[in-house]
């Protein structure tokens, strides 16, 4: 009898799932682990409609050792609504790493998969991991096939130092409120079914779990002639998931007491200390008629100024590399960081894949 178990996680399993994410940290200049406090299935109602979290236990001990997520969520494929699904939180013990866990964990999945299939699954590897890359692609041990759609990009977006507003004739700007929501999401979901992979969310989703932190008041609307032309929003997240800095590069960790007694005296954000949350919310729901990207620097600019004296160092920012919209990210101070994202799906799948159009993909990061 194999040492290990896989099974599907329950409430009672919560304390270890937090402990695995926090100990899976990732590792550079500055090393950060992606944390879920207090509750790690809090955020897995962020991230579908349903979910399932595959555990990894030790039989001798109980320990849990490897986890991942199944997510499923209604989303919009060729222009369409559709069931989606989403893999995510692929964590291991680095004790278990180089073994065969992986391809046991994916057969695991492949039952799950076909008790309840979805036609695809879409998965985000970070820049950079090759170790990932290697584990995951090629479809091999029986793992479902990884196909790469490009790049999503995630810059973290500096809150510090003023920025002019950016006016555009004809448009005025407002900030939200509940009853507006209605006439936000129908303008949300007719600009985004534009989009791949794009969320389809509902009304009563709004105030609910799987919108948890997200306030009417945190869209920001572009109008013009009395209709929305434009909108997007600062979801804070930090009630239920969290970045942590595990450490900074020895010279950074030089630099760091210097950089912070300047941003004493200038605009900069101090950098957080080992051990601390770094504060930051997430752009979402963007949305804008035809895309037109100078509806979106203004808009973009007045969501930056008036968050500019607020809690957050950055907001994290979610663009496909081909969206036209991506552009005006680069008008920003900002630290760049990507995501490369994939189409997956087991043999029952391959013909919807093959029947993706060329819209430009969105996925919701603040929901990833």
């Amino acid at each position: 009898m194999s040492k290990f178990e896989f099974a599907l996680a329950s409430p009672a399993d919560d304390a270890q799932l937090r402990q695995r994410m926090a100990e899976d940290s990732m590792a550079g200049d500055i090393s950060v682990s992606f944390r879920r406090e207090p509750n790690y299935f809090a955020s897995c109602q962020v991230q579908g409609e349903s979910f399932q979290v595959i555990k990894c236990t030790e039989r001798d001990t109980g320990r849990i050792v490897g986890l991942g997520s199944r997510s499923i969520e209604t989303a919009f494929i060729n222009g369409k609504p559709q069931r989606l699904g989403y893999l995510a939180d692929l964590r291991c013990h680095p004790e278990y790493r180089q073994g065969t866990l992986l391809g046991r964990g994916y057969r695991f999945l492949r039952q799950l998969h076909e008790a309840d299939p979805v036609p695809l699954y879409y998965s985000v590897i970070l820049q950079g991991n090759s170790t990932a890359k290697e584990n995951l692609l090629g479809a091999r041990a029986g793992l479902p096939v990884y196909r790469d759609l490009g790049l999503m990009l995630t810059p973290a977006i500096h809150l510090d130092f003023p920025l002019s507003e950016i006016k555009l004739t004809g448009v005025e700007f407002a900030r939200g409120k509940p009853p507006q929501l209605p006439e936000i999401l129908s303008f949300v979901q007719r600009w985004q079914s534009q989009k791949q992979f794009a969320p389809c969310y509902r009304l009563e989703d709004f105030y609910s779990p799987r919108l948890l932190g997200l306030q009417a008041e945190d869209f920001y609307l572009a109008i013009r002639d009395n209709k929305l032309v434009g909108t997007i929003a600062a979801w804070h997240q930090g009630q239920f998931r969290q970045t942590y800095i595990e450490g900074y590069s020895p010279s950074l960790a030089i630099a760091r007491p210097f950089y912070n007694l300047l941003a004493r005296l200038t605009p900069l954000k101090p950098l957080p200390a080992p051990g601390e949350v770094v504060p930051y919310f997430y752009l979402a729901f963007v949305a804008i008629s035809r895309n037109d990207p100078e509806i979106f620097r203004a808009l973009l600019r007045q969501l930056y100024r008036d968050r500019l004296a607020g809690k957050s160092n950055y907001f994290i920012a979610g663009l496909h590399e081909r969206d036209p919209l991506a552009t005006i990210l680069k008008e920003y101070r900002r630290i760049e960081a990507a995501g490369h994202l994939y189409a997956v799906y087991y043999p029952d799948g391959e013909f919807t894949f093959a029947g993706l159009d060329e819209r430009v993909p969105y996925i919701e990061m603040a929901a990833v």
